[in-house]
């Protein structure tokens, strides 16, 4: 897993929040603990991980990744 793939990762993820209303999004960052964090922002965050690496994501997979990083880790896991 390289690096420049991990932050591409993170500014994908980071268009879908307003960071000023949350703190800056790292691959630390828990999303479900942001302001912004609802059942809608979590269909935004599927379908742009979808269009972006043709991985489709479900309810156990949001749920076990506990940081950006993990969810990466999971969208990586079904590429291969």
């Amino acid at each position: 897993m390289g690096n420049a793939e991990l932050d591409r990762f993170i500014t994908l993820v980071r268009k879908q929040f307003r960071e000023e209303d949350n703190g800056p999004i790292i691959e630390s960052t828990d999303l479900k603990t942001l302001k912004e964090w609802s059942s809608l922002q979590t269909m935004i965050i599927v379908s742009e991980i979808d269009k972006e690496y043709n991985v489709i994501l479900d309810f156990e997979d949001i749920k076990k990744a506990k940081n950006v990083a993990e969810l990466f880790v999971i969208v990586q896991t079904k590429l291969n």
